[in-house]
């Protein structure tokens, strides 16, 4: 079974000891070597053995500053704020994944009516994309066992998407048979978590969303897709862009309209974020790559604005910081959706986002919860109304 199907505990994956986090935050495990940054090509193959660039010329100022020292002549100090800021998007799309992303992770059943209200309030905020739940077995995730109930329970809004995963056939027919007008799938970078999680290989994981996804678009249903592990995986280490590329080219190729690159375990930093999607560009547009961020160690922010920097445009996040990551010991989880629009905000991004009712309903969901507000955003705005 899947992460989505059957959540891994502590005790199932090794630990993340200090060795272990090296691997993902050495610059070797990320960068190119010199010869291939100065060259401008990553020379990693994506199966049939395609150059890809790597902070070639499609974005040569992130390659040289990366490196910035007294030879980058051609990049005035004074013209680094400009330079910041002229590439990044005058609107993002947040996709809003705590009603499934973050509850399915809570140790107790939430009540449906709970669920349903949330998903209100986070509409009522703006936001234009919530992920509404998942179609798996309940046997391996209670907690989303009233799928079928929230679906059919939320009020439709006009240019409102209410996505729900369906990680094989028999999810899929449960969730157009309760009205789903769109569809996720979920597939891994990492061999070893694709075996560990859904007792499979990527490729046979890709040969089930083939069939998912063809179904899907026999309905007419638009479909969303998942990359995980995309930086880092907690049996393997650090993960070559290139497996990332693959799967992303897969997903896309087999008909999903958005990919969202996932890294599950918080590891990813700007310099590995910036690898990554450089090898995936090639193989899907930009307008159609979403990033979602898990917190653990604190980067989430700092790969977002990188993100956007590049040219991506849509983020995926949590209201309150609602999900955890049960794969490395502390990890706090999915990115705030509140932390991303004051950030957003403050850059002069338009969201079409409310942040005084968004944080109505982080609040709403922390007191159902019996837990403080997981967005250091809400907590700094409450310390001052209060």
């Amino acid at each position: 079974m899947s992460s989505l199907e059957e959540p891994l505990g502590l005790g199932d994956l090794p630990k993340l000891s200090i060795n272990r986090l090296e691997r993902f935050s050495s610059p070797s495990s990320y960068r190119a070597r010199a010869d291939d940054c100065n060259s401008g090509k990553y020379n990693s193959a994506c199966n049939a053995g395609t150059v890809m660039v790597f902070n070639g010329n499609s974005h040569p100022w992130l390659l040289r500053c990366r490196n910035a020292d007294s030879s980058c002549n051609d990049v005035e100090l004074r013209d680094l704020p400009r330079k910041v800021l002229s590439d990044l998007p005058r609107f993002v799309k947040i996709v809003e994944v705590g009603p499934r992303d973050g509850l399915q992770n809570e140790k107790g059943n939430v009540p449906t009516s709970v669920k349903i209200q949330l998903i209100h309030k986070l509409v009522a905020a703006g936001l234009s994309v919530v992920e509404a739940t998942s179609f798996v077995s309940p046997k391996w995730v209670p907690q989303l066992a009233d799928a079928k109930d929230v679906l059919t329970g939320i009020p439709r809004v006009p240019n409102v998407r209410f996505p729900v995963l369906t990680p094989n056939l028999r999810g899929f027919e449960a969730a157009v048979a309760a009205g789903a007008e769109e569809i996720a799938v979920f597939a891994s970078a990492s061999e070893s978590f694709s075996k560990s999680n859904i007792n499979c290989t990527i490729e046979e994981s890709l040969v089930r969303y083939r069939d998912v996804t063809a179904a899907a678009k026999k309905h007419g249903l638009r479909i969303r897709g998942y990359v995980s592990c995309v930086v880092g995986c907690p049996v393997e280490g650090a993960i070559n862009p290139s497996k990332v590329a693959y799967v992303a080219k897969e997903l896309y190729n087999m008909g999903c309209s958005e990919i969202s690159l996932g890294d599950t375990i918080g590891v990813g930093t700007p310099g590995s974020v910036i690898a990554m999607l450089e090898a995936v560009m090639p193989f899907v547009p930009v307008d159609k790559i979403a990033v979602h961020f898990h917190d653990t160690y604190g980067q989430a922010l700092a790969n977002i604005l990188v993100s956007l920097q590049m040219g991506i445009s849509i983020v995926d996040s949590s209201v309150s910081g609602l999900g955890g990551c049960p794969y490395a010991k502390g990890a706090t989880g999915n990115v705030a959706t509140e932390d991303v629009v004051y950030m957003l905000h403050g850059l002069g991004i338009q969201t079409n986002i409310d942040l005084n009712k968004l944080m109505e309903a982080g609040d709403y969901i922390s007191k159902h919860l019996g837990r403080p507000l997981g967005s250091k955003t809400a907590t700094a705005l409450r310390k001052l109304t209060t």
